[in-house]
């Protein structure tokens, strides 16, 4: 019974092993030229570096048997020039496989951005972007080490360990067995000391993630920062994290510092049983001065494997350590699959005409929460809360027409736009596009037709055209005018020195509110979409503005479906149909005089808010 557990555990481990390093293994196919050169290289290498003791002993035997002068020469010359063949096998080794590793580190990089961009927004609602940008960068360097300088070093050390104790045997057979009686002694060490390596490199790890993040987030926030006047205390929080930063590292080091005098300890003994052991056989006679000379170059020889095989390990675990990481992305749930009907080209090429019904749609979030030790720490517990969005919402927007949506804060009005843009994935049978399920159309077929305007703009730190222009980069000067004009946006682009060209910094640091917002709705416009979603678009303008956005979209939307989201009553009243939403639900829906005549929170919203508009004039 016994054996059947030990082979489940040696089973399951390497399944562990493969998945962990299942992304990595993908991409080395592509390189085996590089790892045969390698290979091949290390091999030569080591060959010529563990001949060349071996010559050492031969000249020492020709000087004590005064043959020196016959071979002293040639094999002088020999010694230099294997001296020399070891060192360019050595360069060609590192030249292959550091080539490799870096060509590997690009590979895994970029599937790594490119299966963060396939990951669905409920990914990051837990996740920061400093931890996300440690993975993209101090991880995949991690992995890379193992199979750049890990991968180099552990073959030279195995060869170079192989070839000296064959020779070493060959020499002196029963010397070389009490040598390597130590061997044991290290591996079981090695052993050991991985599972604490582990351990501390993923704590390092997930530390240096929590010093990016802040740093990220001081960056992202340096306006409110300065506003507030905090900056002594985001010093001392981050000087507080980067503490704990160097704390867990000076722990490993302390570690790592008692585990190398380990290593040399071992050497050292290895040293002394040879001195002994050998000086009593070269009194004996069982071997030769130049035996015993050659041998302890051997020795020499071997001490830095022994050296670098722990670093190795440290290499390994760290690597490995940061791949548990990584795997936390590459194995998360891309957003839904497309199906094979969906895949093939006339679903692709397919059209949409703009008709959006919601059939009796309830929707919940689903947001799990790490504990605060982080979501990888082992054996956290993590638990599902579940956040109520939207109620039974029965709604019907026929091509063409436009709907105005209106609530107070955490109505639910963001989510109805959201679940039509598939941003997040709402259930089958409750949300159509064109009579056609929409968990049915192709994910890229359906985002390429609608615009999109969030609450919060975003711009890129690029020129403002390239903004603009951004869905559709062939656009042409025209066409970005025309957006422009859209957006109310003409005036304060030809106030910028340098208009079109101008550079908007980034997220748009060199706007104001208003401006990134106008210049939002221009990139949704440019896009010519079928079905476009106004959130909240003119939140940040004034009255005057948003009359002249209002306006310059009236003709632009003539046609198309829009869904129209607002705190204000001025940019949906003239809506074919307007609803108001409160906790998730639908309260009252109609025109706006409809409404207004209705006497419920529609009028009474539009009453406060004609109130605040006529004190503001006064």
């Amino acid at each position: 019974m016994p054996t059947d557990n030990n082979s489940t555990k040696k089973s399951t481990d390497r399944i562990g092993f493969r998945k962990r390093f299942e992304i990595p293994f993908k991409h080395l196919g592509k390189y085996r030229t590089y790892l045969v050169v390698g290979a091949l290289s290390v091999t030569l290498a080591a060959v010529f570096n563990v001949i060349r003791p071996y010559l050492i002993k031969l000249l020492l035997d020709d000087l004590e048997n005064g043959t020196l002068e016959d071979y002293g020469l040639k094999l002088a010359g020999a010694f230099v020039l294997f001296t020399a063949i070891s060192g360019f096998f050595l360069f060609l080794n590192r030249r292959s496989v550091i080539w490799m590793s870096r060509k590997l580190e690009y590979d895994i990089r970029g599937e790594l951005f490119k299966k963060l961009l396939r990951l669905p927004m409920s990914f990051y609602h837990e996740r920061r972007v400093g931890d996300v940008m440690a993975r993209l960068t101090n991880d995949v360097e991690a992995v890379r080490l193992i199979f750049g300088p890990g991968i180099m070093y552990f073959t030279n050390t195995i060869m170079t360990t192989a070839l000296a104790l064959v020779l070493m045997f060959y020499m002196a057979p029963s010397l070389t067995l009490y040598v390597i009686i130590p061997m044991p002694i290290i591996s079981i060490l090695v052993t050991l000391v991985g599972g604490v390596m582990h351990r501390r490199f993923t704590a390092i790890q997930r530390q240096f993630s929590v010093l990016t993040s802040t740093a990220q987030e001081n960056l992202a926030g340096i306006r409110v920062i300065k506003a507030y006047g905090q900056e002594l205390n985001e010093i001392e929080r981050f000087k507080s994290v980067g503490r704990e930063y160097i704390e867990r590292n000076m722990a490993l080091a302390r570690f790592q510092g008692f585990f190398m005098p380990v290593l040399f300890s071992i050497a050292g003994m290895i040293t002394l049983i040879a001195l002994y052991v050998g000086g009593q056989q070269v009194i004996s006679g069982e071997i030769t001065k130049g035996d015993l000379v050659s041998f302890f170059v051997y020795i020499g020889m071997l001490i830095w494997p022994i050296i670098a095989l722990g670093w190795v390990v440290s290499l390994y675990q760290r690597g490995s350590a940061s791949l548990d990481r990584l795997n936390k992305i590459f194995h998360a749930p891309e957003e839904m699959p497309e199906t094979a009907s969906q895949s093939n080209s006339q679903e692709k090429s397919r059209k949409v005409d703009g008709k959006i019904e919601f059939r009796n749609l309830t929707f919940t979030y689903d947001v799990t929460h790490a504990e605060a030790n982080d979501e990888e720490t082992s054996g956290s517990q993590k638990s599902d809360e579940l956040l109520p969005a939207l109620k039974s919402v029965s709604l019907l927007i026929e091509q063409g027409k436009s709907l105005g949506i209106v609530g107070p804060v955490a109505a639910g009005k963001s989510t109805l736009a959201a679940l039509v843009m598939r941003l997040y994935q709402p259930p089958r049978g409750v949300l159509f596009v064109d009579d056609t399920d929409i968990m049915d159309w192709p994910l890229d077929t359906l985002r390429q037709q609608i615009g999109y305007v969030p609450q919060e703009a975003f711009l890129f730190s690029d020129r403002l055209k390239e903004n603009i222009r951004f869905g559709v980069p062939e656009a042409s000067d025209a066409e970005v005018a025309a957006a422009v004009k859209a957006s109310a946006l003409e005036k304060d682009i030809a106030d910028f020195p340098k208009g079109y060209e101008t550079i908007v910094g980034e997220r748009g640091i060199t706007l104001s509110g208003g401006q990134k917002q106008r210049l939002s709705i221009a990139r949704a416009v440019i896009t010519d979409p079928r079905i476009i979603i106004l959130d909240d678009a003119t939140s940040a303008v004034d009255t005057e503005t948003e009359s002249q956005i209002t306006a310059g979209l009236h003709k632009m939307l003539q046609g198309r479906t829009a869904i129209i989201i607002s705190h204000r009553i001025s940019a949906v009243k003239e809506c074919d149909e307007i609803i108001y939403l409160a906790g998730g639900e639908i309260i009252e829906r109609g025109s706006h005089n409809q409404l207004l005549n209705s006497s419920g929170p529609y009028a009474e919203l539009n009453h406060l808010q004609s109130l605040k508009q006529q004190l503001e004039v006064d």
